[in-house]
């Protein structure tokens, strides 16, 4: 295993039985144009990753081996721990009702999982790709900066070769190679997603209704063994590992209705929305309305007391550097388990919540070719067939908003990993190998050769998603994220279910009682 020093360097490996070159590049800087071609093999892969080895040692192994104190602490009204959607929600609200905040975030940029990669001009995301609800304090956001979201293109299933659209659509379903059975099984299901009385909602209830406490007891596929579909099993367990971050057996049924009723199309007044490359555009622009420095970038937080004049707070920057800072509050919006090891004096239950809730290792694999695989009028390409090595393909030109021809076309799979495959994220030759073999047997699925991409580039994400387990969401979730003294939580795993709209609403909601708390 490499020595990572989390800095801009690079190393070159051959990949034996592979014949990729690849790239290492620590951190997870935006752009890849500063990265020198190499000389070697065909695909170039080029490695990014969340950091990893100061967390490890601060948070994790609790060693400060090589600090050295800064013993001028800072001061402000309002400490927020991690700038992704929710951190940079809460640091927005608290600055413009006139608090004095600081935001910490480990990584050296912000936006959290909405960051993105560049190639041939094409963005595309490393993580968050669109949103569903076009809520007031978007829009508001989007007005205050001038940014315009897009209709984000329709998806499609490829069928035995074929490209289904409008899947959802009686049309579309009748055509299925299935039996009827199942077709009736499939047109059931969807028309509950079109009950809205039927569909549960986020941010999490504190306490669950009768209803809601049977779809979080019930894993996904118990729930969808009643459309006697096993086709609908089959395509729904892609979505729940590419966007819950499980398979239907470890996802509860509350999220899988929750998340997938947004996804059957606009057809049925289903509207999703996107920048180029995600989410990020929108996570900047957020950011530019912030005093940038305010924003401490390359700055971990491992330790949180309470006191009795508030909070004290560790952090520690890339020199070893440590520091602590003052404030009356502060809003942790990374995720459950890190808190756990943080937070000083939680109480035994709470911590006991905070280490249940589930975040799997994830990988994201970005290609580049001169042929157009898809159609650029299809944003993702669902791959039931090419279970369980790809779940769907993301086509990132089609998310540019422009009429522009491209020369090269850039695609991305993303997908979850078994628990006991962590390790694998944290190591060059098995993470590009893992890389390169999903891609490779994607191709092949696809009837293409590998030796028609030019690029490969991997990000791997550490604990980014949490898992919506059966029971997460009734006591564990709302637990987990319960006040503690001056501690306030804002994450998206606040419920228990990663996505943009429960990370922004809990930004936004966790400020307002800071500031509630301080009046």
């Amino acid at each position: 295993m490499s020595n990572y020093s989390d800095r801009r360097d690079f190393l070159k490996v051959l990949i034996g039985g592979t014949g990729a070159a690849f790239l290492a590049l620590h951190g997870c800087g935006e752009d890849t144009s500063e990265i020198q071609r190499i000389a070697g093999p065909n695909p170039q892969t080029i490695l990014k990753r969340q950091r990893f080895s100061i967390a490890h040692q601060y948070v994790r192994d609790k060693s400060i081996v090589g600090a050295k104190n800064n013993n001028v602490p800072l001061k402000c009204d309002v400490i927020i721990i991690g700038a992704g959607a929710s951190g940079l929600a809460a640091a927005l609200t608290l600055h413009d009702a006139g608090y004095d905040v600081l935001l910490l975030e480990n990584e050296s940029q912000v936006g959290g999982a909405g960051i993105h990669g560049n190639m041939h001009d094409i963005k595309y995301p490393y993580g968050s790709v669109y949103f569903v609800d076009y809520s007031d304090d978007i829009k508001e956001m989007c007005a205050r900066t001038g940014l315009q979201p897009l209709p984000a293109p329709e998806d499609a299933v490829l069928h035995k070769g074929e490209l289904i659209g409008n899947f959802w659509s009686d049309a579309s379903l009748q055509s299925l190679d299935v039996s009827q059975i199942e077709k009736d099984g499939m047109k059931r299901f969807r028309d509950v997603l079109l009950n809205d009385q039927m569909v549960p909602s986020y941010p999490l209830p504190r306490v669950l209704s009768q209803y809601e406490s049977e779809l979080d007891a019930q894993s996904a596929k118990e729930y969808l063994s009643q459309y006697s579909s096993p086709y609908l099993e089959t395509l729904l367990d892609l979505y729940s590992r590419s966007s819950m971050g499980g398979t239907l057996t470890e996802s509860n049924a509350f999220c899988l209705l929750n998340f997938y009723s947004s996804e059957i199309g606009s057809e049925f007044g289903k509207d999703r929305f996107t920048f180029p490359g995600g989410m990020n555009a929108l996570y900047k622009a957020i950011a530019s309305l912030i005093p940038q420095e305010k924003v401490m970038t390359n700055h971990l937080a491992f330790a949180i007391e309470n006191t009795k004049d508030g909070v004290e707070v560790s952090c520690v920057n890339d020199a070893n550097e440590i520091r602590t800072v003052k404030a009356k509050k502060v809003i942790m919006t990374g995720q459950k388990h890190l808190s756990a090891f943080m937070i000083q004096d939680l109480p035994d239950a709470q911590r006991t919540a905070m280490m249940s809730m589930q975040y799997p290792p994830y990988a994201t694999m970005h290609f580049t070719c001169e042929e157009e695989l898809f159609p650029n009028h299809i944003m993702d390409v669902w791959t039931p067939e090419a279970t369980p090595f790809c779940t769907d393909i993301i086509c990132s030109n089609a998310m540019q908003g422009t009429k522009k021809k491209y020369d090269h076309h850039v695609y991305s799979i993303f997908g979850a990993m078994p628990q006991q495959q962590r390790s694998v994220l944290m190591d060059d030759q098995a993470m590009a190998k893992h890389g390169v073999d999903i891609i490779s047997k994607t191709m092949k699925y696809l009837g293409k050769s590998l030796d028609s991409i030019s690029q490969i580039e991997v990000f791997g994400w550490g604990h980014a998603l949490a898992i919506p387990f059966p029971g997460s969401h009734n006591g564990p979730a709302q637990l987990a994220s319960a006040r503690h003294g001056n501690i306030f939580f804002g994450a998206s795993d606040n419920d228990a279910a990663s996505s943009v709209e429960n990370a922004l609403a809990n930004g936004f909601a966790s400020s307002k009682e800071v500031i509630q708390s301080l009046n």
